[in-house]
């Protein structure tokens, strides 16, 4: 048995970055799917409340969270807010990132990206629908697009650089 002391262990940026690479993609995704959940539930909590306006922050150009809120664009499905949209995704999304971090199923992790690769779609009609056809952008709606397309980027990169379960070697196929 080893017994590294503290003086042995890496410190500053080399020791953190150590620690960070062995943390599960999956609790990495789960954060951020937590992060979006809090960010939908917040803009819906509004959206489903009578006189409810959502509090938007002047930060330059995206201060315009009660036009986005007040388009017809932001009901886009039989009259339920993006928001509550966002919370039932931010859901699916979790359980499908802890299930895969328990469980290293790589359907699961193919499950959470082709999800996210869905609401990276709408995502960018949404922000299409904000710029050019609302002419206002909510600093809410950019952050949880933000948590989205990094949740998109990470399900990505695994799945980029996991081995396919069923894949056969090259070196078996000549």
């Amino acid at each position: 048995m080893t017994d590294t002391s503290l003086a042995d262990r890496p410190t500053g940026l080399a020791g953190l970055w150590r620690r960070i690479r062995h943390i599960h993609p999956g609790l990495v995704l789960a954060t951020l799917d937590l992060i979006g959940l809090g960010i939908a539930s917040y803009l819906s909590y509004e959206e489903l409340t009578p006189g409810g306006i959502v509090a938007c922050p002047k930060v330059g150009f995206l201060s315009g969270c009660r036009a986005v809120q007040n388009s017809q664009y932001s009901r886009p499905f039989f009259n339920i807010p993006v928001a509550v949209y966002g919370v039932i995704l931010s859901i699916t999304l979790f359980c499908l990132a802890i299930y895969w971090w328990r469980t290293n199923n790589y359907k699961i992790l193919l499950a959470h990206y082709g999800l996210s690769l869905v609401g990276v779609l709408f995502e960018g009609w949404f922000q299409f629908a904000q710029i050019f056809l609302i002419g206002a952008v909510c600093i809410w709606c950019e952050s949880y697009g933000i948590s989205l397309i990094l949740r998109f980027v990470i399900a990505l990169w695994v799945y980029l650089r996991t081995p396919k379960p069923d894949a056969v070697p090259a070196d078996e196929l000549a």
